[in-house]
């Protein structure tokens, strides 16, 4: 993948003198971007994304010279922690598979069993059994993985794609990823069943 400095370059050859109104429409009026041009909008955005979990400032730098606007700047860091707000709340998740790799997948078949599947209160007080630091560490992880699990069966994905949309949010190891994935491809169609009724409960509540 190129770096944001590159792919903002890219961006600003291919959108035109007017790249700056583009991209600025991007965030206010998304309904008035072309296709092709949200294209490479979003090429950057991702470029963007991994210089900052990558931790490379001197990109990001980079690109606040040539973007040359503190409300535009602050536009694309405000849209950026939109797409990380998952990345954020899996940092618990990181945390434990720093301790130990393989732990993980106990914490995560717990949450499976006792949230994403079924639901059991009080689930939350035996976050210290699974090494969390809190309850609130606890539900923020069970929350992320259970919003997961309703967007990939959502849009029916393979379970290869499952892999990646969930290294892509959590970056957690490809292993625990694909763990992760072969939970949900294992449990899709009782998944499926569940959103349904869901749904089926909010048009008759």
């Amino acid at each position: 993948m190129l770096n944001s400095v590159e792919s903002l370059k890219i961006l600003i050859e291919n959108l035109g003198e007017e790249w700056k109104d583009r991209l600025t429409a991007f965030f206010r009026r998304p309904e008035d971007i072309e296709a092709y041009e949200k294209k490479y909008i979003l090429e950057f955005m991702n470029s963007y994304k991994e210089d900052f979990i990558g931790n490379r400032p001197f990109n990001l730098a980079e690109v606040e010279k040539l973007i040359g606007s503190d409300v535009l700047n602050s536009e694309i860091e405000n849209y950026i922690d939109g797409m990380l707000d998952m990345y954020y709340a899996s940092e618990a998740l990181r945390e434990l598979e720093k301790k130990d790799p393989a732990r993980i997948r106990t914490a995560v078949d717990y949450i499976f069993e006792r949230v994403i599947l079924r639901f059991e209160s009080g689930y939350e007080r035996s976050y210290d059994k699974y090494e969390f630091k809190t309850e609130e560490e606890f539900t923020e992880s069970a929350g992320v993985l259970d919003s997961l699990a309703v967007y990939l069966v959502t849009g029916n994905l393979h379970k290869t794609t499952m892999t990646e949309v969930i290294y892509d949010n959590t970056r957690l190891t490809k292993e625990n990823c694909q763990y992760i994935a072969d939970k949900i491809n294992e449990n899709f169609v009782l998944l499926q069943r569940k959103l349904i009724v869901g749904k089926l409960y909010e048009l008759l509540s």
